[in-house]
């Protein structure tokens, strides 16, 4: 059975995890900023090699803060963007994407939560053991959902999501708890909400 995929990197999804998954909508972030990002992204690599190659820690152990670092970077741009396309601002394309993401719950994953913000996505679920693998049906999420914003946006057959996502797999239940709390303040953080009730396409499993 198919347990990953590869685009620019391995992305492993095994059935009865649980994932932390971040996705994004293509030309969200200007080139400007991908290119800051990109230089920074670099500085953290040439920093994990440097730290590795001392002793201290185990490469896991530093590539787990590395891409923490890095995320928080990166999510932080997002949330900040001036420019860029932000399609899921729009109250009817956010519709399209919170009922496919509920549609999966129960037959290919189980919902715990999450945040639809004006140029990105966070997930919280646990995969199921079915027969689809994980990224296939991640690949189905993101493919169905680009169909019809862009029919709705009149722009058929264009890129709709940026083709890399970010995945992280929960190891317990304090990480669990606090990429929970991470997707509900989002809203919050960027400015959109005092609470994160008051945000309407923010979700937690009761």
């Amino acid at each position: 059975m198919l347990t990953h995929y590869t685009r620019y990197l391995p992305h492993m999804l095994p059935p009865e995890e649980t994932y932390f998954i971040t996705f994004r909508l293509h030309g969200s972030l200007p080139q400007d900023v991908m290119d800051r990002l990109l230089d920074e992204k670099a500085s953290l690599q040439r920093q994990l090699a440097d730290q590795v190659a001392e002793g201290n820690e185990s490469e896991q152990q530093v590539s787990a803060r590395y891409n923490k670092r890095y995320f928080a970077r990166f999510d932080k741009a997002m949330d900040t963007a001036m420019q860029g396309n932000d399609w899921l601002r729009q109250s009817a394309v956010a519709d399209i994407v919170r009922s496919a993401i509920h549609h999966y719950d129960g037959t290919a994953y189980t919902l715990h939560a999450y945040c639809i913000m004006p140029n990105h996505v966070h997930m919280l679920v646990t995969a199921l053991a079915n027969n689809k693998p994980f990224c296939v049906i991640m690949k189905s999420l993101k493919g169905y959902t680009a169909r019809k914003a862009n029919a709705l946006l009149n722009r058929t057959g264009q890129p709709f999501w940026q083709p890399e996502s970010y995945d992280h797999v929960v190891r317990h239940a304090a990480e669990f708890q606090r990429i929970t709390t991470y997707i509900l303040n989002n809203p919050i953080k960027a400015g959109l909400a005092k609470d994160w009730s008051d945000w309407p396409y923010s979700y937690v499993a009761v």
